[in-house]
């Protein structure tokens, strides 16, 4: 029998994939919508999950073998939720090199874990010569004539319009990927001049960056995600001295207007940076 003060929900008759019709429709018609539509998807952590183990190093490297790991997800996945929620188009959008990798990190693909972001740099001596190197590097070197040549042909083939620049890893998790978050947190004790240095030229540089990407692409934006997961590394006045003006960057030059979306995400517990946010 049904305790008291709990609802029991009889599924046995949900029609799932009418759920995600009528969903789709109250997202993309908001002021028409039937319902509060909810923002769903499953990533590759829940993938390894799902239908591993299976290597890590061919799924990232592999593309007809990532195929093949995404339909057997997939069919599962449409039985139970009614949807195919992992991609099996044959043909990748093109992507420009990520902004930490323009800036002097390493992607790392190892077996059993998702691509990591090694540091440029291994020791506190580097730091000065690295931060030299920085603002040395040439932002606009990220558009060749080969991306512009993939992104061409990707909208001819497929009729979508790629949204290079809408969204951006923060401050905080940049600075651990370039710095290394050992270096990272003795640099901000022991040279915070320095590190004023590291956090303006990295400002300057993201900004220029996403302005960039966002020249080349013939869609309209209406603001800018942020995703930055190592902001717990920060003090509040840590975080203001150093992160919080690029964010104040980013949003002044990306999410200006009143009804532009300003989204800003941590994995981490950043409930001592709540008063910067409110």
């Amino acid at each position: 029998m049904p305790q008291r003060g709990r609802v029991i929900l009889d599924l046995s008759k949900f029609d799932v994939k009418k759920f995600w019709e009528e969903n789709d429709f109250c997202r993309f018609n908001f002021d028409k919508k039937t319902r509060i539509p909810i923002h769903f998807w499953l990533d590759d952590h829940f993938l390894f999950e799902l239908v591993g183990p299976f290597s890590t190093v061919d799924y990232y490297s592999d593309k007809s073998y990532r195929l093949q790991i995404h339909k057997k997800a997939n069919d599962i996945l449409e039985r139970e939720l009614g949807r195919r929620f992992y991609s099996e188009e044959e043909l990748d959008p093109p992507e420009p090199t990520r902004f930490e990798v323009v800036m002097g990190s390493k992607v790392v693909i190892s077996e059993g874990g998702t691509p990591w972001l090694e540091a440029a740099i291994e020791s506190l001596d580097e730091a000065k010569n690295f931060i030299e190197k920085m603002e040395k590097i040439d932002i606009k070197k990220v558009i060749t004539p080969e991306l512009l040549k993939a992104k061409e042909d990707y909208e001819k083939a497929t009729g979508k319009k790629l949204r290079w620049g809408h969204m951006t890893r923060g401050p905080a998790t940049i600075a651990t990927s370039l710095l290394g978050t050992t270096n990272l947190c003795m640099l901000l004790m022991d040279e915070p001049d320095l590190m004023d240095e590291f956090f303006e030229i990295l400002k300057e540089k993201l900004v220029e960056y996403i302005k960039t990407l966002r020249s080349y692409c013939e869609v309209e934006y209406n603001g800018i995600a942020i995703n930055d997961d190592n902001c717990f590394l920060f003090s509040p006045k840590l975080y203001e001295r150093y992160c919080a003006p690029i964010l104040d960057s980013l949003f002044k030059n990306f999410a200006p207007r009143k009804e532009d979306t300003r989204y800003q995400h941590s994995d981490s517990n950043m409930q001592h940076l709540n008063s910067y946010f409110k």
